[in-house]
């Protein structure tokens, strides 16, 4: 039994722009795209590049076992949420192509696609086309539910804007994954999808004929569909240079046109929050938030030349450090002779994404096995989105934001996909980035980095108050050196900007580090107090009364006189 296969953001926030140091257009190096694979037995490679499967992908509605003790639960096909299995299980996944944007199709689609050139004009893609015609399992999509329609992606002209391969044609794939939970024997009612992960990307592309079939999904009581000649998938090497594939064609990727910035703009029916990572050049973005919650996400940028790596060697070839790797196990994913990827025989290649653990273990291990030095250096247009998951461990601040509260790109061919790490010691936001240190045609391969963080949530690590801070950038190499490399910090509009742009690899560390100045307290002058006021009783005054009994009178003189008994007082005469 197998599971599915599936082979592998009310307010208005601006970002940018970063800054960068220019970027080339760049054919491809063919001998990094093998047409067959090394002949004879025991060829090991290592293969990191970035949406090394999204040319693979075909949009899938599938029910899903749950997932708890069992690291492989089956999948099942369903054409729609009411379909047998999606209400018999209690976990329901969607991965879809997003579609433009039309009369029927409203929100979860693109809403434009366009290139500004050198003059700062905007030329708007049009005629998109779905490439290829179908899939096996496309499926309509439900604004009730937030869930996309599952379709292939789409191959839009933009007029006069020519790219490596001679044509306008451009293949934009923005891939949403989403999920639903709900009771297991019911119906979907009041659930809806929530988005996982994004990823949109753009290339270049021309139709190329040849003996290809495009990949299609089989869930858990299926077997491979086999094409006529044999075989359960295309021929083993077309995806690393096919933006996707079709049956007898492929939409081959090509160099971007120079100084061309492109630009795709997304209506999104329920928001994203938290973080954007990316392969792009001096990206603006926009990213509107309605009454409803629904969001627009719209970024331009140039595109990004990254190092590539994918070489093969024999076992007898591979450093001892390479070898015990495989024998212990550590390889994962890839595609070759499964049975025995961990064993010297055999041909099996790893393949890993640019982001994680695993891929900075194993590009370390490669780099003196390459002489450290790119197979190709091919220009790539792409951002992701971090997903709850893959935030979860960043920084409270950022974790628990509501919106979106940074953006952070590189060249590096391996980097931290996620948030910058608090260095609680060095009072810093650490990143760690890992590349080869040459390129494919033997030059130094310069680096670029920059950082996008709301001042807010900078403020919020940091402790800090609303006053202004101060941020430093430091590049450093493996041996703990500093580099020298082209800085700009500053804070404007609620962002605080840092970019590092000609620093060298393989695997320097970058560290940026704010500062506030501590507030000036003015001390109060000491105050006397004034003495207390005492009271002190006075003499009572006298008074004189004239008492009278019969012919005898008495004079009385006391504070309060009182006449003796049978006296009685005289009134005093009137004043005069």
């Amino acid at each position: 039994m197998k599971k599915i296969l599936a082979l592998l953001m009310g307010g208005v926030v601006l970002i940018g722009p970063l800054s960068s140091v220019g970027h080339a257009s760049d054919i491809p190096d063919e001998h990094w795209v093998p047409i067959s694979w090394p002949q004879g037995d025991g060829w090991r490679s290592l293969y990191i590049g970035d949406n090394t499967t999204l040319n693979r992908e075909p949009s899938t509605l599938y029910a899903r076992e749950d997932q708890v003790g069992n690291t492989n639960p089956n999948g099942y096909h369903c054409a729609n949420v009411d379909s047998p299995k999606c209400v018999e299980l209690k976990s329901i996944n969607s991965n879809a192509f997003l579609q433009p944007c039309s009369l029927t199709i409203i929100t979860n689609c693109i809403e434009s696609f366009y290139a500004i050139d050198a003059s700062g004009k905007r030329i708007e893609a049009e005629t998109p086309i779905n490439y290829p015609t179908s899939s096996k399992w496309d499926y309509a999509g439900n604004d009730a539910l937030n869930l996309p329609v599952g379709g292939t992606p789409t191959v839009w002209k933009i007029p006069g804007i020519n790219h490596g391969g001679g044509n306008n044609d451009y293949m934009v794939q923005a891939f949403a994954r989403s999920y639903l939970n709900k009771p297991a024997d019911a119906k979907v009612t009041t659930e809806t999808f929530t988005l996982g992960n994004l990823v949109v990307s753009v290339s270049p592309v021309t139709l190329t004929y040849g003996r290809y079939s495009q990949n299609i999904a089989v869930d858990s009581t299926e077997t491979p569909e086999r094409t006529p000649n044999g075989v359960s998938h295309p021929s083993i090497d077309e995806w690393r240079f096919c933006a996707m594939i079709g049956d007898g064609t492929c939409e081959k990727r090509q160099a971007f046109p120079e100084n061309i910035q492109f630009g795709v703009k997304l209506r999104i029916q329920k928001k994203i929050a938290g973080w954007l990572h990316g392969r792009i050049y001096n990206p603006n973005a926009v990213i509107t938030t309605a009454a409803d919650n629904s969001q627009t996400i719209e970024v331009s940028a140039l595109p990004v030349q990254v190092p590539i790596v994918g070489e093969w060697f024999r076992w007898s070839e591979l450093s001892p450090a390479i070898q015990q790797y495989i024998l212990d196990g550590k390889t994962i994913g890839g595609q070759g002779s499964f049975a025995t990827k961990n064993l010297p025989s055999g041909i099996f290649q790893e393949m890993l994404g640019t982001s994680g653990q695993q891929a900075f273990d194993a590009l370390s291990l490669w780099l003196p096995q390459i002489k450290d030095k790119a197979s190709a250096n091919p220009s790539t247009w792409a951002f992701y989105n971090l997903n709850a998951n893959e935030i979860a461990d960043a920084d409270k601040c950022i974790s628990g934001a509501k919106d979106l509260v940074g953006i952070v790109t590189t060249n590096a061919t391996v980097y931290a996909a996620g948030t910058p790490t608090f260095n609680s010691e060095n009072q810093s936001l650490d990143y760690k980035v890992m590349a080869p240190h040459f390129t494919a045609k033997g030059d130094v391969l310069r680096g670029t980095y920059d950082l996008r963080i709301r001042s807010d949530v900078a403020r919020c690590i940091y402790g800090f108050s609303s006053a202004p801070v101060q941020a430093s950038l430091t590049i450093l190499s493996e041996d703990g050196t500093t580099q020298t490399a082209t800085q700009t910090v500053n804070e404007a509009n609620g962002w605080l900007s840092l970019s590092a742009n000609g620093f060298t690899y393989s695997s320097p560390t970058i560290k940026v580090k704010l500062s506030q100045a501590a507030p000036v307290v003015t001390p109060k002058p000491a105050v006397t107090p004034e003495p207390e006021m005492t009271t002190q009783a006075l003499p009572a005054k006298k008074v004189t009364i004239t008492c009278q009994k019969g012919k005898i009178r008495k004079k009385i003189t006391a504070a309060k006189p009182l006449c003796p008994a049978g006296y009685k007082k005289i009134p005093a005469p009137p004043a005069r």
